[in-house]
């Protein structure tokens, strides 16, 4: 099963991660509020969703979506993410 790691849990992470659940996959949301902010999130999703602080969710997905504003692309930790680049492209099967 694919873990898919999520930097930003807003509109568009969390609709995403909804998706990827309902295709079957495992996520884990991170914000920049802390994992406890998403418990309303997480409980949603059900049991294959999970919080965790950025650098946790980017190490945890075998497949790492990033949905944050520009102007917070410092705080995007980059030592998980370094290990997750590839020169194949990947295909996560999402239904609308």
């Amino acid at each position: 099963m694919t873990t898919v790691g999520f930097i930003g849990s807003g509109a568009i992470g969390s609709t995403i991660a909804r998706l990827a659940v309902e295709a079957g996959h495992q996520v884990v949301l991170s914000n920049s509020r802390g994992p406890e902010t998403l418990a309303d999130t997480v409980a949603e999703l059900g049991p294959r969703a999970s919080a965790a602080i950025s650098g946790e969710a980017a190490a945890a997905g075998d497949i790492v979506v990033i949905t944050v504003p520009v102007k917070a692309f410092p705080h995007v930790p980059a030592a998980p993410l370094a290990r997750k680049t590839s020169h194949r492209h990947v295909q996560l099967r999402l239904r609308a």
